[in-house]
């Protein structure tokens, strides 16, 4: 589950949470990797703790992007300055989806590419990647993302969120 902007309606509650689907083959995945990440204080909290946190199933600390509402320069946008797609993932959570499942060179594959984040994030946590996309604007965009690397899509300002990951270079190389 990853929190939202909980955008208000005039006939239900705000969605507050996203659910993002884990599944898997058998009763067990081949791969989890138990990420430990560098969180804020919350409300309440005094002390930081040492060692970190374990990353639970509820992700309200990577940046609010869900629900089309998001400035900044990680947004894939059009000359116009809109968001070339609504809904566009960001890279913080394709980077722990991607850590948690996989290993580096483990084949990533995104069956509804949209503008190619997990594409690009897989690139660079070393694993290759297949996207699959049928629209032909958003293939144009998804090209041209893997050829010119953004700075905004870099994770590797993520990498210190992560520092108390046990055997992080293994997983991040």
């Amino acid at each position: 589950m990853k929190r939202t902007s909980a955008v208000p309606s005039p006939f239900r509650f705000g969605k507050q949470f996203q659910i993002i689907a884990f599944a898997t083959k058998g009763s067990r995945p081949r791969v989890f990797h138990r990420l430990r990440i560098d969180a804020p204080l919350r409300p309440g909290q005094k002390l930081p703790r040492k060692d970190g946190i374990y990353v639970t199933d509820c992700w309200d600390d990577i940046r609010e992007l869900t629900s089309g509402y998001f400035a900044g320069d990680e947004a894939m946008r059009l000359p116009n300055g809109e968001r070339s797609l609504e809904q566009q993932s960001p890279v913080g959570l394709l980077a722990r989806i991607i850590l948690t499942s996989s290993n580096p060179g483990d084949l990533v594959l995104d069956p509804c590419a949209g503008t190619g984040t997990t594409l690009v994030v897989a690139e660079q946590l070393a694993r290759p990647s297949v996207g699959i996309e049928i629209d032909p604007e958003n293939t144009t965009l998804i090209r041209s993302r893997l050829a010119h690397p953004r700075k905004a899509d870099s994770i590797e300002k993520l990498r210190e969120y992560y520092r108390y990951t046990a055997k992080l270079d293994e997983i991040w190389p």
